[in-house]
């Protein structure tokens, strides 16, 4: 089997079971990885742990930390190694809402493992001795950190300020910034404790993310009854959850429920095409963008794409371009030390009294008067 028939059945094993996988060469440099949004990387650590198994035919199991697992086996043939990895750690034990992989226990997981291991090898494997309940534990408790050393720490509540960034980009419809601006505010602090019970707890947290989003996408643009109906929707839908394997997860997945919503509400002709432009946009606010670029990138002509984005929004290319670079400007204003000369460096703009006069013309402040007006510290 090459790299090409390799990839397409992992990716057909990663939309059936949402379940993290990932390649890795030789050289442990990372082929391909598939995983949900808000899923964590795999540690230096957990690299270094897996780098030492040494190859076989079985199936490494590996207990990271308190529910972590992962299973580990290799393609003999190419020297790859081939990696799925799960966390199913409970409020009490992380200390708060983690980013999961997904909601596969540890049996799930191996079951998964198995699978893919036959579909790739026509045979079942064995399971290394270590699944077992005396399985190494390689967590580093000391860096365990429990809800009263988050408050020695002055970790709190996740943060207002970045909450708003995150519902901005809801009410734009901008997928691409939601994303990023929901790990970030996810990143920022902790879930609070609304119930005892943890499941009431997941449940509230939920019902409380529906609602915010709800108004967020109202001010988006959303008919209210549609919204509404939607946030009803979901919130029947959550009370009749018996488990809620991730809050956070739930919570990135109700919000672009949302996001979507707003995107369609808008009637764009050019849907896809206006969602392609933007998403380019926002992942290159870092440098200067070429129109013609940009539309090569996106598979249509200059001329093409500069017309449909004027006619479905009402503003020029150059003008979106110049409000996202304003707003993440605002963002970093509010949340960095950096200076005006290095944040406009930062967006692409070679000459800061240009982009000084560009961030005038869309906050209405200049730079150091807006980071002025909203301190935060």
């Amino acid at each position: 089997m090459n790299n090409k028939q390799l990839f397409a059945l992992l990716r057909e094993f990663y939309t059936a079971s949402r379940t993290t996988v990932a390649v890795y060469d030789e050289m442990f440099n990372n082929e391909l990885v598939l995983k949900r949004p808000l899923a964590p990387d795999l540690s230096e650590k957990e690299r270094r742990l897996i780098e030492q198994i040494i190859p076989s035919h079985q199936i490494e199991v590996l207990r990271i930390g308190s529910g972590r697992y992962l299973c580990v086996f290799h393609l003999l043939a190419t020297k790859q190694t081939v990696v799925l990895w799960s966390n199913v750690e409970t409020l009490e034990s992380a200390g708060q809402y983690s980013s999961f992989t997904n909601g596969a226990d540890l049996d799930q997981l191996i079951a998964q493992a198995k699978m893919l291991y036959y579909s790739l090898f026509q045979t079942f494997p064995r399971i290394s001795s270590a699944y077992s309940d005396s399985m190494p534990e390689w967590s580093n408790v000391e860096g365990q950190i429990t809800r009263s050393e988050n408050r020695d720490l002055n970790i709190v509540h996740n943060d207002y300020y970045k909450e708003k960034f995150m519902l901005k980009a809801v009410s734009d419809g901008n997928l691409a910034e939601y994303r990023h601006r929901m790990r970030v505010f996810v990143q920022s602090g902790i879930f609070g404790n609304m119930a005892t019970s943890e499941l009431r707890n997941a449940k509230n947290l939920l019902i409380a993310a529906v609602t915010i989003f709800c108004r967020a996408a109202i001010e988006g643009g959303l008919y209210y009854e549609t919204a509404f109906e939607i946030s009803d929707q979901c919130c029947q839908n959550i009370e009749k959850m018996q488990s809620v394997e991730s809050s956070t997860q739930a919570i990135q997945d109700i919000g672009e429920l949302f996001v979507k919503r707003v995107r369609s509400a808008r009637q764009y002709s050019h849907n896809r095409a206006i969602y392609e432009i933007q998403d380019y946009v926002y992942k290159n606010l870092n440098s200067h963008i070429e129109l013609s670029v940009l539309a090569k990138n996106v598979g249509y002509s200059k001329n093409y794409v500069c017309q449909i984005f004027k006619d479905d929004t009402g503003q020029t290319i150059n003008e979106y371009i110049n409000k996202e670079k304003v707003r993440e400007a605002q963002y970093q204003l509010l949340f960095s030390n950096s200076s005006v000369t290095d944040i406009s460096q930062l967006l692409g703009f070679s000459d800061p009294s240009y982009f000084t006069k560009v961030f005038i013309k869309y906050a209405r402040v200049s730079p150091l008067a807006y980071r002025k007006m909203n301190n935060v510290s």
